[in-house]
């Protein structure tokens, strides 16, 4: 990893500008991120425009793997990075356990969504990340693609599934709360752990990344997966020939987000960068870049394939359930797949 030193002259300018908004910061800033490389990308060359004189250096890593990184440091009390990217639960587990964050209020936080916001303003919402289904259409006509939840344990469908796994994955802990608390509360047939059995004697195929399943699908080697929104956005952008199905029983939608550690030796420019997340800016690139909704109300997004935000039924996600429940539904899956 590069070094975080930085210059007297940096030191210098982040002195001068403490008491203001950050606006013009220089120096490094070193992110964790569970998100791709290629949803990164744009958000920081947005974020460059605006703070050009700020090196953005990030280490990727499938999610539950970065937690075991953050989860060293923090035990060494050495965390690397000024700002984590993860999912809402995945940063409360962290808090949890380390109080490994420091609160900070952006500016233009108050344009978000109240109902995403962090009451310790501790997790940063950047966007609401839903799952659905995609598909592979140079394999399966729009007729024949699955409908709904259930469809995807027909027999049909047998050996043209993929899914995340929980146990490499941190965002499928929000689908694994839906299908076992959610869906059965609802009494939806079919649902709970028996939907994950089904799933597995139907020979659904288990990646350790949603990135994965997209090339999958777009390859046709695994033509539906169970995916997220920004990996259907990529594939739009891409023109994959894949396509969306948002199933009628909802789809959970889980808040991807960023916090600055409590440690951070860059904090201005952190700041600096969970108030580029929030604004105007960097919501309006949001789709390109992490791939899902924006968290504000005033700017405009369509679904890929054009169909509104507001006719999907996004389910929020239980995140303090999903935090307290991690290591056991990872287990109960296991057991659901034969493992």
């Amino acid at each position: 990893m590069t070094s975080r030193l930085l210059t007297t002259t940096a030191l210098a300018a982040f002195a001068a500008l403490a008491a203001a908004p950050a606006l013009a910061q220089s120096g490094s800033l070193q992110i964790y991120s569970a998100y791709p490389d290629e949803h990164m990308r744009p958000l920081i060359e947005a974020f460059n425009k605006v703070h050009p004189g700020v090196t953005v250096e990030v280490s990727v890593q499938p999610g539950e793997e970065l937690l075991s990184t953050i989860e060293l440091e923090m035990r060494a009390n050495s965390p690397r990075a000024d700002v984590v990217g993860l999912n809402e639960a995945s940063i409360n587990a962290l808090q949890s356990r380390h109080t490994a964050f420091e609160a900070y209020t952006p500016a233009g936080l108050d344009g978000v969504r109240e109902a995403l916001r962090d009451a310790e303003n501790l997790v940063i919402p950047a966007c609401v990340n839903p799952y659905l289904i995609q598909y592979n259409t140079n394999q399966i006509a729009a007729a024949d693609a699955p409908k709904s939840w259930a469809d995807l344990t027909d027999a049909k469908y047998k050996d043209k599934v993929a899914m995340a796994d929980p146990a490499s994955s941190q965002s499928v802990h929000s689908f694994l709360w839906f299908e076992t608390q959610y869906l059965p509360a609802q009494n939806v047939a079919g649902s709970g752990w028996e939907f994950f059995s089904a799933l597995a004697a139907n020979g659904t195929r288990l990646e350790g990344s949603h990135g994965t399943i997209r090339d999958l699908t777009a390859s046709g080697e695994r033509p539906i997966g169970i995916q997220l929104l920004a990996n259907g956005q990529t594939s739009a952008r891409r023109g994959d020939p894949t396509a969306l199905v948002w199933p009628p029983e909802g789809s959970p939608g889980e808040i991807s987000a960023f916090a600055m550690f409590a440690g951070s030796d860059n904090k201005e420019a952190a700041q600096a960068w969970l108030d580029f997340v929030v604004s105007v800016e960097g919501q309006s690139v949001m789709p390109d870049a992490l791939g899902c909704a924006p968290v504000r109300n005033d700017v405009t997004y369509t679904l890929p394939g054009g169909t509104p935000l507001d006719q999907i039924n996004i389910v929020p996600v239980d995140s303090a359930f999903v935090t307290a429940n991690r290591e056991a539904q990872t287990a109960e899956f296991a057991k659901a797949f034969g493992r």
